[in-house]
């Protein structure tokens, strides 16, 4: 009798407690999506491999079956695919991705995932690829790519610029094209050096609705599209000197990520994972990773640990994509009190 009635108040205080909502994103793009995965630094741009999507988007999506059913279902995953100017530089088609794997993006949204957006806003300078903070031209960029999104077929709501760069500029045009979501900002970080140009310093974790005069945070006239934060924890990877915040990455090492998950879930409403698709699979760099562990295993801790979670906080938890996020956090004055 005594097991029945801590069942009951189990039952009970899981019903009061507010959903978590958990985004599960997935960044397609090259295997060498980062400078530290090569000896070539900021070179690594030039080297366009897809494993990662070849064969990682497979593993992940067989991972994920057991977890995509049922109850906690209300959206599957989101995929946020590369299309912009380096692909159409290296193929002919910045929407080259998505026609060279289009059967594998249908397989995805025949199970109720999303196909996003993620440009990366390059220029090609003196041989290598830089980021491109020019207004005219980013904006150019974007269009061009949106352009071929939909000569493909798709219908896109939601992006991701790549590398955490953005503007007003970027993410008015963003709006203009009828992006209903976007998820790139990384709430805390500065980072402006020859390789990367991002500045989130002030920006909330929690899902807002920019200011026209200020994307990273919201405001005055703000705009309709949703801006929806990854997920930033405290994380100390083998080569910190101290503890850093990163993004929520299920391909980092469960040692590395589990306390500052833990931390983060005790009053989040909204938690936005960040994944490579290349970075649960062995082989894509030869040398040992700090941080990243490139084993499907880990994924599969990280994975089971913020159910977990869930469940010893007696906390309900939703799947949701990236793009239904706005029909959820809809007050641009208060949305999504996450933290």
């Amino acid at each position: 009798m005594a097991f029945v009635k801590g069942a009951t108040r189990a039952a009970t205080r899981a019903a009061t407690q507010e959903v978590l909502w958990v985004a599960l994103t997935f960044d397609a793009e090259s295997d060498y999506f980062d400078e530290s995965l090569t000896d070539r630094g900021a070179e690594s741009r030039r080297l366009l491999r897809w494993q990662g999507i070849e064969h990682g988007i497979p593993l992940i999506r067989t991972i994920l079956s057991p977890y995509l059913e049922g109850s906690a279902v209300e959206g599957g995953v989101t995929w946020f695919v590369r299309v912009d100017d380096q692909l159409g530089h290296a193929y002919g088609d910045p929407g080259y991705l998505l026609e060279a794997y289009r059967a594998l993006w249908q397989s995805c949204l025949d199970r109720g995932d999303e196909i996003g957006w993620h440009p990366h806003l390059y220029r090609l300078e003196q041989g290598a690829w830089r980021q491109e903070t020019d207004d005219r031209r980013l904006v150019t960029s974007l269009r061009n790519a949106y352009r071929a999104m939909r000569r493909q077929g798709f219908s896109i709501a939601s992006s991701r610029l790549g590398e955490g760069f953005c503007s007003n500029a970027a993410i008015g045009t963003l709006e203009e094209l009828g992006i209903c979501c976007d998820s790139t900002a990384m709430p805390g970080r500065v980072r402006k050096d020859r390789e990367r140009n991002l500045d989130w310093g002030t920006t909330p974790q929690k899902p807002y609705h920019p200011s026209r005069s200020d994307y990273r945070q919201p405001g005055p006239r703000p705009l309709r599209l949703l801006e929806v934060p990854m997920s930033m924890v405290e994380t100390r990877a083998e080569y910190d000197r101290q503890p850093r915040q990163r993004y929520v990455d299920l391909s980092f090492y469960h040692r590395v990520l589990k306390e500052g998950v833990r931390s983060y879930l005790r009053d989040a409403k909204i938690l936005v994972a960040v994944t490579h698709p290349c970075a649960v699979l062995h082989g894509i760099t030869r040398k040992k990773h700090g941080l990243l562990s490139f084993d499907i295993e880990e994924f599969k801790a990280n994975l089971e640990f913020i159910f977990a979670e869930c469940r010893r906080l007696g906390r309900p938890y939703r799947f949701v994509t990236i793009g239904k996020c706005r029909s959820l956090f809809a007050d641009h004055q208060g949305a999504g009190r996450g933290r």
